[in-house]
């Protein structure tokens, strides 16, 4: 029985070929492995209609930023009424504070500010510090009773290992 004559040229290539589906599963693994592994940045908050949603590319403001006109509810955890700041970051400071920064959650992990002089009247500076019973879907106001824009600014505080991919409706 005779031997089928195999072309060096076709070995050439199907060796090849297989070197480069070699090269393509190491880098799809690698870029997997990045991703997987890569730390989080800090991301701020984007309204997009009525969806929230995180945008990591900019540190604007620092993770101090809230969302204006969105009012969150949740437990008091500080009443607003009798603690005033000047600024929604100095609000939102202070509800950082209050996490222990280790793996546990925050005593405070929402924060609430009136910062609009003219809508806010005599609750203007007021800063309400509130924990959420389920900090991935927190309770929100986003229109006042009579459909009139709400005037406060709102922020969510996550301790180490907590996160929020969105909130919907």
């Amino acid at each position: 029985m005779a031997r089928k004559n195999i072309e060096p040229s076709t070995i050439l290539l199907n060796r090849l070929i297989l070197l480069f589906v070699c090269f393509v599963s190491c880098g799809l693994v690698y870029v997997f492995l990045s991703a997987v592994t890569r730390s989080g940045s800090v991301s701020e908050f984007r309204n997009i209609g009525s969806t929230l949603d995180l945008v990591g590319e900019k540190n604007v403001g620092g993770c101090c930023r809230g969302i204006e006109n969105l009012e969150l509810w949740g437990s008091t955890v500080k009443w607003g009424s009798e603690f005033k700041f000047n600024t929604s970051e100095e609000c939102c400071n202070s509800c950082k504070s209050m996490c222990t920064g280790k793996d546990g959650p925050c005593l405070c992990d929402t924060w609430v500010f009136c910062g609009n002089r003219e809508a806010c009247g005599s609750k203007f500076g007021e800063c309400w510090l509130k924990k959420q019973k389920d900090s991935l879907a927190p309770e929100r106001q986003e229109e006042g009773p009579n459909g009139e824009i709400i005037s406060w600014t709102s922020g969510l505080i996550f301790g180490k290992g907590e996160g929020i991919i969105g909130i919907g409706n």
